[in-house]
């Protein structure tokens, strides 16, 4: 009875018009009279750290109808603030007051008070922070890496228990392989966090909100104060929000690549300078997370490169090397993932000799003028090697050319000559190594 008799004193308050009385009736705050409810309503279930939100309590009197404009309703938090604590409604029977989150995660327990009457077990609840986490969606750029490695950023979304981005959650990162940057991050407005993953190995990498939350709970609440003659009207709850878990993981494989196999033999022995150098490169697919072989280049070590395109399995690639000395070799395979993978060896490229070349001639022993002498010539080129062009020349200005001589020619010149007069007798050869040697010999006819 005492709420109904506040409303009457305030009635005679405003009528009497006295100083005293006046003064009396501000002491005295309108409640909700007995039999009346309250409702406590919200936008949201789920309220960011740091957020806010409006928390509305519906007063109505048994009778169905609003109470009197400016009737006391008292609010209480478990978890945040309210602002303010108390509040009194408008016409329509409304006390409206603010939810300050706060920093701290976890499930808002909140009540409202009028009089006698309040929301009693039926209180609201709100998600606050990660308490509210339903899911933890984790995807990574790119997931496979080089085979030397790299880096590869990886984002974790949060998602609350409605399927909405939960913002300015901490978020934690670890990995099974490589570092990542940072391990802590917090939310942004679309619920994402960030960080840097660097790996030379396949690693999974794993986002971790919130801490244990709440259950599931209902955002609109009602209560009704002890039966009066007149019945409140029916109030239709909203259907309670999915349960929260309250911590949520998400994980993410970045894998890294396999690169193709290469091997570079040099050859058995050391070539000679000017020569083919026969090298056998053999190149064998990835065995997992590999790709297709886009080229293979050689780097000959002489300032000069060659490409061989796509090779799978052996090549055989010869070369010529034009001055003796130890080369370094180089083999570069890339795949089309960008892997580079390269082998080197080392060649010594040895001295050529030059072709041998003996002359024996037959200077007939009666004299004669002319004199025919016969001339028994042998070229013998080293091994790889062969004469492209060889001459004589007489010695008395005569000179025949003998083509490619490789092996024995036999050629024959008629000498004029004074008695006991000599001759010097010069064979010169060309091989493919573009040199040139000579041979000589002295005749002397009687």
């Amino acid at each position: 009875m005492i709420p109904r008799l506040h409303h009457r004193l305030a009635a005679l308050c405003v009528a009497a018009g006295l100083a005293i009385s006046t003064f009396s009736c501000q002491k005295v705050p309108l409640l909700a009279p007995s039999g009346s409810s309250i409702s406590l309503t919200t936008a949201v279930t789920v309220v960011p750290l740091g957020g806010t939100v409006d928390i509305i309590a519906q007063v109505i009197e048994p009778a169905g109808t609003p109470p009197q404009r400016g009737t006391l309703v008292s609010f209480t938090t478990s978890l945040g603030t309210l602002q303010p604590t108390e509040a009194e409604t408008d016409t329509a029977g409304r006390a409206i007051v603010r939810f300050l989150a706060g920093n701290g995660s976890g499930t808002a327990v909140i009540t409202a008070l009028s009089g006698g009457v309040s929301v009693g077990g039926n209180t609201l609840r709100l998600l606050v922070g990660t308490a509210a986490v339903g899911s933890v969606r984790v995807t990574a750029n790119p997931t496979l890496l080089q085979a030397n490695g790299g880096t590869s950023t990886i984002t974790a979304q949060s998602l609350d228990v409605n399927g909405n981005p939960l913002v300015s959650a901490p978020v934690n990162f670890s990995t099974t392989a490589g570092t990542i940057d940072q391990s802590f991050a917090t939310s942004d407005q679309n619920g994402l966090a960030t960080t840097i993953l660097r790996t030379s190995t396949t690693a999974t990498v794993t986002a971790t909100v919130g801490v244990q939350g709440g259950g599931s709970t209902a955002p609109t609440t009602t209560t009704t104060a002890p039966p009066t003659t007149t019945p409140p009207p029916t109030q239709t709850p909203t259907p309670a929000p999915p349960a929260s878990s309250g911590q949520q993981q998400g994980s993410v494989i970045v894998n890294v690549s396999s690169a193709p196999g290469l091997v570079i033999t040099p050859p058995t022995t050391p070539p000679g300078e000017g020569l083919p150098a026969a090298f056998t490169i053999a190149v064998t697919a990835a065995a997992a997370n590999g790709s297709a072989v886009r080229d293979v280049t050689v780097d000959w070590g002489d300032g000069s490169t060659q490409s061989l395109g796509v090779v799978t399995g052996n090549a055989v690639v010869s070369h010529i090397f034009t001055v003796a000395r130890t080369y370094q070799v180089v083999v570069r395979v890339t795949d089309t993932f960008g892997n580079v993978i390269s082998q080197s060896t080392s060649v010594t490229v040895i001295p050529v000799a030059t072709p041998t070349i003996n002359i024996t001639p037959s200077v007939p022993t009666t004299p004669s003028n002319p004199t025919t002498v016969s001339f028994t010539i042998q070229v013998t080129p080293p091994t790889g090697v062969n004469i492209t062009k060889a001459s004589i020349a007489y010695g008395d200005g005569g000179v025949d050319t003998l083509g490619g001589v490789n092996g024995t020619i036999v050629k024959t010149h008629p000498y004029t000559h004074t008695p006991g007069q000599s001759f010097n007798v010069t064979v010169a050869v060309e091989d493919t190594l573009g040199r040139t040697t000579t041979g000589t010999t002295t005749i002397t006819i009687p």
